[in-house]
């Protein structure tokens, strides 16, 4: 492992990839290929997921997207459509030749959504079936784009829960790029927990992936679950800033995740 600036000072471990905890998802709105790879020089390892936003891929020449695919896979950073891409090659029937699309470009993974178009849940579970048939990680996303079309609570968990026993890697909770006004998010980003306990009853946080923009919810999420804790929709440029919080190395976790793992280091060298 290439070694870290300041590296005299200890710092609480986190999780190595392939991870199934503690993941990281990007969301690239459009990236150039150089920024990418300047971007990738100094925090790959904690990049786990990069989602190709939306349909963005769709106004970019293939070849520049397949160099990107591939130089994010040779950094072992999973791959995926963007929702609304899928939700677009499923209402004109083609959702399997996009995952057929998707092998082809080099990504190993895709994103299944029914955020903006209606898709029923038994096709949803026909759909993560067929990706996986084709080798594909799959990650489900549940919750709609719109506030007013919005699931109830008990909704998100019935589906949530369904996807899983189907096969889904992960579900993703929904909360958009800007982080209001769906989900468990309140119209100023506010997570409401009595909304999300109710939506994760009986199911696993760690196979849950929470979109999470904003510094307060990605803060909010770790510290109730944890270091470890799965968050989606980070900007690129915000990686480094997450694997801080993860750390303890922000004054935002200090507290939870810092001291507690260093002083018990210091201890060990009898120095505290």
């Amino acid at each position: 492992m290439t070694e870290k600036a300041f590296s005299f000072l200890p710092m609480p471990e986190r999780s190595s990839k392939p991870r199934t905890d503690g993941m990281t998802m990007c969301l690239d709105q459009g990236l150039g290929l150089r920024y990418t790879e300047d971007l990738l020089s100094i925090c790959s390892e904690y990049v786990d997921l990069w989602k190709l936003g939306w349909a963005t891929t769709q106004l970019q020449p293939l070849d520049i997207v397949k160099k990107k695919v591939e130089l994010l896979r040779s950094k072992n950073i999973s791959v995926c459509n963007g929702g609304t891409l899928l939700e677009l090659s499923e209402h004109q029937g083609k959702a399997e030749e996009l995952f057929s699309e998707l092998v082809e470009m080099g990504c190993d993974a895709t994103e299944i959504s029914s955020g903006s178009l209606d898709i029923d849940s038994d096709r949803v579970v026909e759909l993560i079936h067929s990706a996986k048939e084709k080798g594909l990680r799959v990650f489900c996303e549940v919750g709609k784009k719109l506030p007013e079309k919005d699931f109830g609570a008990k909704e998100y968990n019935r589906l949530m829960r369904k996807y899983l026993e189907a096969g889904a890697g992960k579900v993703i909770l929904e909360a958009r790029e800007s982080g209001v006004s769906v989900g468990i998010m309140d119209d100023d980003g506010n997570p409401r927990e009595l909304r999300m306990k109710e939506v994760l009853r009986d199911i696993d946080p760690a196979k849950v992936i929470f979109e999470a923009p904003r510094k307060s919810q990605q803060v909010f999420f770790l510290k109730k679950f944890g270091p470890e804790t799965n968050l989606g929709n980070i900007h690129p440029t915000d990686v480094i800033s997450v694997e801080t919080l993860r750390r303890g190395l922000r004054g935002d976790t200090i507290d939870d995740f810092y001291f507690v793992i260093v002083d018990r280091h210091l201890k060990k060298q009898g120095r505290k």
